[in-house]
């Protein structure tokens, strides 16, 4: 035993000096980027005419610009031309075009309609094929916030991203890894408002067991029936007041507000430096628990 704890505790001082050190994110490493998917086909809702967009907010931008590559199908329509500076030299665009597209990692059925200059650059010298300037920030009320790495649309927010993820040798797997963990339920306006717009009514328990086909008509429904109107105040079709003692939830942090946001998974790059994280907290809780038992 004491030599198990002895163990633990070289194990728990080697840890120390990062134990207590605050994380922050290096935002050096981040970018205002996330993945969008353009209706390719103009007049056409049909997710065979989707194409992915990979998107950058850019505050520094005063209107938004579209790849041509993206533009194939869409109507453009020849406009003043426009001389447009940047660090690494300056392009020009003569060419509008509306186009439609979704950003589902904040609200997969919400469309955003806007017109946007035609960028003619070759697509494969480009990181991204739509850059969102301020005047659709503005118009959307999206903020980047770089104090916390994230990025909020109304509701939902996301995290920030690592640039090097949406490279053409990246993206694919990125996209997979991001998707597959998506709640894409959770923030949707439109699902608030058919939760407002049911109507609440009695429920007809006797129909219902009646409609379950997979039970036995004279014994297993009539169990179901008989345990349904055990509870038949439950589905009265109102609402009603839990009755249970007042709660208190005190938050750590007095200054600290709630957020809704989207699960993420764990890039493969950040796996082992999450695993190596965990394990430092469980060895220190389980130090913890020793000190506290003695």
């Amino acid at each position: 035993m004491e030599v198990d704890l002895a163990n633990k505790l070289e194990l728990f001082m080697s840890y120390l000096p990062t134990a207590n050190r605050k994380q922050t994110h290096k935002l050096h490493n981040f970018s205002s980027i996330t993945l969008g998917y353009l209706h390719a086909n103009e007049g056409s809702r049909k997710n065979k005419h989707l194409k992915r967009l990979r998107i950058l907010f850019n505050s520094g931008c005063g209107t938004t610009i579209i790849n041509q590559a993206v533009t194939a199908g869409l109507t453009k329509t020849k406009v003043k031309s426009s001389t447009w500076k940047t660090k690494s030299g300056s392009f020009v665009t003569d060419h509008v075009c509306n186009m439609t597209f979704k950003m589902p990692l904040f609200h997969k059925h919400r469309d955003v309609t806007w017109k946007a200059h035609v960028d003619p650059a070759d697509h494969e010298l480009c990181k991204y094929d739509l850059i969102i300037g301020r005047d659709l920030l503005l118009e959307l009320g999206i903020d980047l916030q770089f104090s916390k790495a994230s990025i909020i649309w109304d509701n939902a927010e996301i995290t920030m991203q690592q640039p090097g993820w949406f490279e053409t040798n990246n993206v694919d797997s990125f996209e997979e890894e991001l998707f597959m963990a998506h709640d894409p339920e959770s923030t949707d306006a439109d699902r608030i408002q058919r939760i407002i717009d049911l109507k609440y009514k009695e429920a007809d328990l006797p129909k219902v067991v009646a409609e379950a086909k997979d039970l036995s008509p004279k014994q297993q429904q009539q169990q179901l029936l008989e345990l349904l109107q055990k509870f038949e105040v439950v589905f009265d079709g109102t609402l009603g007041d839990w009755q249970c003692e007042p709660v208190d939830i005190e938050l750590k942090d007095p200054n600290c507000k709630p957020i809704h946001a989207k699960p993420y998974p764990v890039p493969q790059s950040q796996e082992k430096k999450l695993k190596a994280e965990v394990e430092r907290l469980v060895h220190y809780q389980v130090l913890e628990k020793v000190n506290t038992s003695e």
